[in-house]
């Protein structure tokens, strides 16, 4: 993949990941904010308010084409023309109403929807369409997901169709191209660089369902836009208060104050839903797999033998439970995230090799019968001399993985393998493992909304997050083989042949999977997704999901 796209991804997954660090401690339980609503809640019903990610005060930046744009700003101030939703894996129409392949996979119509305004008044057409993707073409600062390093052109076809010309077929990349938030070309047309714009509340003009009503460094405010081609939503207004730090942000929800958060909270049932039973709520839905990636260019770790082993070697349980309050799931391994990927479990994999075994003896066995012998230290040596001895990588404060990291060596030192953990800052971290400059770590996985996103990237020997460094012919030749068609029979032969290198041929060593983070409230508002009615990303920060939320959501007139 691209070195744009790798780093976006890089920043996409940090931001999102840094939620994942230190719990927070703060446990106070007074219930100031959370009455319900009166008969009065569908006519004049509460601002609903949303957490964040957690920031010392909010810069004023609605620009969708920068990396540090404030929440909101994509999908529901600007949306793009589809969105592929990773936890459902549902295709949710937004600005188009359809899209199509042709020319052998090579060109991607879209088909506009009708009848829609931009928040100005002014329609909204096919030409605002090419008008963005022209822009992201002059300044590949704002083309943060390398659009045009994939597509050739793009041209309107009539009055309602925009056409993607791509130079070889490439479907899944669908979701890039119909994922680019769309702006007005009666605006931006004199603002220059669309990455430097400086976009404040008037020039904050968009289609979505909400306006920017004010702005300070505390608090920022949106109200719904009368123009939304899908008629007002319920909530009339949304309030967007800046915390400080995790603890801050906890203690509010835990006092009734906010009604949608996203953060870590250790032992959630007694931290917060205990302060409130009947409205207090949360669901961690599985979105990525946690993973150990072994360096494949170091001998010792290029040896299946060695992977299986240290795989055997780690209790996938007490990682999930001592590292992440219990709340990770344990990684299939095929790398598939379940439950979502139900449906693409290849059915000739035998169902005791779906799952991993936690085997201290196994693993010890694996390594004997490959020839490897203890030391007098107790530590296995290889059949040619050298010594079971590596060096484990995370993240400094990532406190989630650094126990992980800490059990896994405790684990492995009982089978006869050294691992000292590393723990630098993140920077470092992430140049270290982009670079090859580790012998274990780690890491995430990148999602999309079906399992080829975190195949291309972990898998294809030119992948985005391939930091294993795992090359093979057979594993390109399938993800191509996906990539080329729309037949879904024919992708999930592809990805058969996948979920087979990862439980034969373990490239990488899944432990958990991690987590959304998502907590809300019923006593305002209802109609949120759960894990019986999963209808879309739940977190409050992974845009532009929560325009789905929010379009589900009533009032609480109990």
């Amino acid at each position: 993949m691209k070195m744009k796209r790798l780093a976006s991804l890089l920043l996409m997954s940090f931001l999102a990941l840094t939620l994942v660090l230190a719990g927070c401690t703060d446990k106070t339980s007074t219930n100031s904010g959370g009455t319900k609503n009166t008969g009065n809640a569908a006519k004049n019903p509460k601002p609903l308010v949303i957490g964040l990610s957690p920031a010392g005060q909010w810069q004023e930046n609605f620009n969708p084409f920068s990396n540090t744009a404030m929440g909101g700003t994509n999908g529901l101030i600007f949306q793009p023309l589809y969105y592929f939703d990773p936890v459902s894996g549902k295709e949710n129409p937004m600005l188009a109403t359809k899209y199509e392949w042709t020319n052998d996979n090579k060109t991607l119509v879209a088909t506009l929807r009708d009848n829609v305004k931009w928040s100005d008044g002014e329609a909204f057409t096919a030409d605002d369409v090419v008008f963005t993707f022209d822009l992201l073409k002059k300044d590949p600062a704002a083309d943060s997901s390398g659009i045009w390093k994939e597509i050739t052109s793009v041209e309107k076809q009539g009055d309602n169709q925009v056409a993607f010309n791509f130079d070889q077929a490439n479907v899944p990349f669908q979701s890039y191209v119909l994922g680019v938030d769309i702006v007005p070309q009666h605006i931006w047309k004199d603002l220059g660089d669309p990455s430097k714009a400086k976009i404040t509340k008037n020039l904050a003009i968009g289609t979505g369902p909400y306006l920017l009503d004010s702005f300070t460094p505390q608090l920022y405010k949106m109200k719904v836009n009368p123009k939304f081609y899908g008629g007002e939503y319920e909530v009339k207004e949304l309030h967007f208060p800046v915390y400080s730090g995790n603890d801050s942000e906890q203690l509010a929800l835990t006092k009734g104050e906010l009604d949608w958060a996203g953060i870590f909270i250790p032992d959630a049932d007694k931290v917060y839903v205990s302060t409130d039973k009947e409205h207090n709520k949360y669901w961690f839905p599985p979105s990525n797999n946690v993973t150990l990636y072994p360096n494949l260019t170091n001998p010792l770790l290029k040896d299946i033998n060695v992977r299986k082993a240290i795989s055997l070697a780690i209790d996938r349980k007490k990682l999930s439970e001592q590292a992440a309050s219990g709340y990770d799931p344990l990684s299939s391994t095929t790398a598939l995230i379940l439950p979502r990927d139900q449906a693409w479990v290849d059915p000739s994999i035998p169902k005791d090799k779906l799952e991993f075994v936690f085997d201290k003896d196994a693993a010890a066995k694996t390594l004997e019968d490959a020839g490897y012998k203890k030391g007098k230290d107790g530590i296995f040596v290889s059949p040619d001399g050298k010594k079971l001895t590596f060096t484990l990588q995370t993240v400094s404060g990532w406190t989630d993985w650094t126990t992980m990291a800490q059990l896994i060596s405790q684990g492995l030192k009982d089978v006869g393998i050294d691992v000292k953990v590393q723990q630098p800052e993140y920077a470092s971290y992430a140049k270290n493992v982009t670079g090859g400059n580790y012998d274990l770590a780690i890491s995430w996985t990148n999602s999309g909304p079906d399992p080829y996103k975190q195949y291309q990237d972990m898998l294809n020997s030119h992948g985005g997050w391939n930091l294993e460094k795992w090359n093979d012919p057979q594993t390109d030749a399938a993800l191509k083989k996906f990539q080329g068609t729309t037949d879904k029979a024919v992708q999930k032969e592809a990805i058969n042949y996948l979920q087979n290198v990862m439980v034969n041929q373990m490239p990488t060593i899944p432990l958990v999977n991690g987590p959304v983070w998502y907590e809300y409230r019923t006593a305002n508002y209802t109609g949120w997704p759960t894990e019986d009615d999963p209808y879309a990303n739940p977190a409050p920060f992974n845009w532009p999901a929560p325009a789905i939320t929010l379009s589900k959501l009533k009032p609480n007139t109990k």
